[in-house]
C-alpha cells in the first residue's frame, strides 16, 4: 500500500499538466512532502481566490494561514519565535522591561499589540506595521517547512478572525520560494511534450502586481498564443534551467495556465491579450496623488446604477478591442495587488475589480453581450443608463461585502454596504448595530452612529453587546454620564456581566474624581477592536 502511494506521488510530480489544475473544491486535508506539494496547494488558494483557513502541522508545530478571496489576511503560530513580542524584542524595538510588562497584560486577556499600545510604547498604526511583519515571518516560515500535513476549512465564518485582518503580498513570498528552492521538478517542464500553456484568461491574475524577475518578464512576453511548454523553454532564448524555473513561477502565480499542447484556437473574445508589462506596485504616496477613495466609490456607484458600458467607459457601439483597452486601463489602476500598502482600500478595490471583470467578460463575448443588450432593451434601456434597483440587491450579498471590508480594515467600505443592508432590511437589528459600530470609528459620523445604536436597541432591547458598544462610543465622545445608564441596563439584563460592572465602576469613579487628560489612542474605537482576541 505504501509503495503504491509512493508511485502515485511520483506520477503526479512527473505530469506537469496536472500540477496546477483549474480551481476546484480543495480537499479537507492531505500530506505535504516537498516544496512543490506546498506550492501547488497555495496555488489553488491564491489563484482560485479562495476564502478559508489553512492549518499546517509540522511535527509539534502548528501554524494557521487565513485567506480572504485568495489574499493572506492573518496568521497564527504555536512557535514562540513567531510571536509578536519575541520578534520585536529580537529586533530591538522593545526593551526587556517593556516586553515583560506587556506580557503581564497579555495574561489578562489582551493581545500583545494592544498591550504595547496601551502602555504608550507605540501607536496603533505602528503596531499594525509590526503585525504585518509578523504575518510575513509566519508565512515565510511555513514555506521553509516542506514536510507536514494540512487541513483546509473553507469558511472564515466558522473560524473567527480579527476584524483588523492585514493583507500581505503572498505572491512575492511564493516567488521567493521558487527562486530559492532546489527540490522543484523543473526538468519535467522542458521534457514533457503533452501539455501547453497560454496567458491566463482571468484578468485579476493576468494583471496582478508582482515584481517579476527579468527572465520571468521575458518569458511572459514570449507567450503570444497557446503553445507547448517544451517549445517555450527551448525557443525563448534563455538557458534551459532558467527558462524552466521562470515558467514554473508564472504557472504558480497564475499568469499563465495549462492548455492542451495541440490547442491553436483564437481566444473567445477575438481580441489578442498582450502580455502585461509587469512593474513594481506604486508607492502609497504616489498612488494617493492619482486616485482617491471617492473615485473608487464613484465607480462602485456607477456599477450599482449604471450599465456595464457605463462602468467600462465605453458605448454600445464600441468594438471588442476598445472594450479590452478600457478594461486594461482600469485593471492596471485599480487592481488590489497594487494597493497592498493601503489596507483600508483593499475591500473596495476587490469589490470594484470583481464588478469590472464581470462587465468585461460579458461585453467581449459576442453571445453574452447580445444577451445583455436584450436585457437592457427589455427594461426599456436600449442605451446605457438603466440598472437594477437596490431592492433587487441581495441583503446577504451586501452583508458579505460589508464583512469583507471590515476584515480589510476598510471602514468606509463597510459603511457603504451596511447602509444598503439597512435600506433593504430596516427591521433587522444586527445591521443597524454593526453599521453603528463602523460609523463610530469616524468622528464626523458619530451622531449617525448614535441614531443607529438607538434603532438597534429599539428593535432588540435585550442585546447586551449593543448596549456595551453604545456605551463605549459615549466614553470615546467623553460623555461618561450618557454611558452610565447603558452599563446599568446591561446589568439589569445580565447581573453577571463582569465587563459592564467593571466599566460602570470606572466611569462612576472618573466622574467623582477629575480625570487626567486621556490619550485618545487608548480609547479610540479602533484600538478597542484591536484589544479583542479572536
Amino acid at each position: 500500500m505504501q509503495q503504491l502511494e509512493v508511485e502515485q506521488k511520483k506520477a503526479a510530480v512527473a505530469t506537469p499538466s496536472i500540477w496546477f489544475p483549474p480551481t476546484e473544491q480543495l480537499p479537507d486535508s492531505g500530506e505535504i512532502d516537498n516544496h512543490h506539494a506546498l506550492l501547488a496547494l497555495l496555488n489553488r488558494i491564491y489563484s482560485g481566490r479562495l476564502t478559508g483557513k489553512l492549518q499546517l502541522v509540522f511535527g509539534r508545530l502548528e501554524k494557521q494561514l487565513f485567506f480572504d478571496g485568495g489574499q493572506l489576511v492573518f496568521a497564527t503560530s504555536s512557535d514562540r519565535q513567531d510571536s509578536l513580542g519575541e520578534m520585536m524584542l529580537r529586533a530591538g524595538a522593545l526593551t526587556q522591561s517593556q516586553f515583560e510588562e506587556a506580557t503581564l497584560l497579555v495574561q489578562t486577556g489582551q493581545r500583545f499589540g494592544s498591550a504595547i499600545t496601551e502602555m504608550g510604547v507605540y501607536g496603533v498604526e505602528e503596531v499594525i506595521t509590526w503585525v504585518q511583519r509578523q504575518l510575513i515571518q509566519i508565512t515565510a516560515s511555513v514555506l521553509d517547512y516542506p514536510a507536514g500535513r494540512y487541513y483546509f476549512f473553507g469558511s472564515l465564518e466558522r473560524n473567527v478572525v480579527p476584524e483588523i485582518g492585514i493583507p500581505v503580498p503572498l505572491g512575492k513570498l511564493l516567488l521567493d520560494v521558487v527562486h530559492k528552492a532546489n527540490d522543484l521538478p523543473l526538468d519535467q517542464l522542458a521534457d514533457d511534450a503533452d501539455f501547453g500553456v497560454d496567458l491566463s484568461p482571468d484578468p485579476l491574475l493576468l494583471f496582478q502586481a508582482v515584481d517579476l524577475e527579468k527572465s520571468e518578464r521575458h518569458l511572459l512576453g514570449f507567450i503570444s498564443q497557446p503553445m507547448p511548454a517544451m517549445d517555450i523553454v527551448s525557443r525563448c532564448g534563455l538557458p534551459k534551467a532558467q527558462a524552466a524555473r521562470a515558467l514554473y513561477a508564472l504557472l504558480l502565480l497564475g499568469f499563465v495556465v495549462v492548455v492542451p499542447s495541440t490547442k491553436r484556437v483564437t481566444r473567445q473574445s477575438g481580441v489578442p491579450i498582450p502580455p502585461p508589462a509587469p512593474e513594481a506596485a506604486p508607492s502609497s504616496q504616489s498612488e494617493d496623488t492619482k486616485q482617491s477613495e471617492e473615485e473608487i466609490l464613484r465607480l462602485l456607484e456607477v456599477a450599482e446604477k449604471g450599465t456595464y458600458y457605463d462602468l467600462l467607459g465605453v458605448t454600445a457601439n464600441s468594438s471588442s478591442a476598445q472594450i479590452h483597452e478600457s478594461f486594461q486601463q482600469l485593471a492596471r489602476k485599480f487592481h488590489p495587488d497594487r494597493h497592498m500598502g493601503q489596507s483600508e482600500r483593499v475591500g473596495l478595490l476587490q469589490d470594484l475589480m470583481g464588478r469590472v471583470t464581470t462587465a468585461y467578460k460579458t461585453l467581449v463575448d459576442d453571445e453574452k453581450r447580445a444577451s445583455y443588450d436584450k436585457q437592457l432593451a427589455a427594461t426599456g434601456s436600449s442605451t446605457p443608463g438603466q440598472s437594477k434597483t437596490e431592492s433587487q440587491e441581495s441583503v446577504d450579498e451586501c452583508f458579505t461585502r460589508a464583512k469583507q471590508c471590515l476584515r480589510a480594515q476598510n471602514v468606509a467600505g463597510s459603511i457603504l454596504w451596511l447602509r444598503k443592508c439597512v435600506a433593504i432590511a430596516p427591521t433587522v437589528p444586527k445591521y443597524h448595530a454593526i453599521l453603528a459600530r463602523s460609523l463610530a470609528g469616524m468622528p464626523q459620523c458619530r451622531q449617525e452612529a448614535i441614531q443607529q445604536f438607538e434603532k438597534a436597541i429599539e428593535l432588540d432591547d435585550w442585546n447586551t453587546s449593543v448596549y456595551f458598544q453604545f456605551a463605549e462610543l459615549y466614553e470615546v465622545m467623553q460623555l461618561p454620564g450618557s454611558a452610565i445608564p447603558l452599563y446599568q441596563k446591561i446589568l439589569e439584563i445580565d447581573p453577571e456581566h463582569s465587563k459592564a460592572r467593571e466599566r460602570l465602576r470606572e466611569v462612576e469613579c472618573a466622574l467623582k474624581v477629575k480625570p487626567e487628560e486621556k490619550d485618545e489612542k487608548s480609547v479610540s474605537l479602533f484600538s478597542r477592536l484591536f484589544h479583542r482576541k479572536p
